[in-house]
């Protein structure tokens, strides 16, 4: 029996790291891999890979 895409894919293993975080200057800030604009820590998103939510929002 043919063997399908899905099945193909679901046998490969990968692992998915978020990008390191650049420190901008300034008290507790980050830069977004996506905007490249130094944010606040608290904008980023935790599950979101260090991308702020102004970039992650619809």
């Amino acid at each position: 029996m043919k063997q399908s895409k899905a099945d193909t894919l679901s046998e490969c293993k990968i692992e998915i790291l978020p990008p390191d975080r650049r420190c901008a200057p300034g008290p507790k800030t980050v830069t977004c891999p996506c905007c490249q604009k130094a944010r606040p820590a608290s904008t980023m998103d935790a599950d979101g890979c260090g991308i702020c939510d102004e970039c992650l929002a619809p």
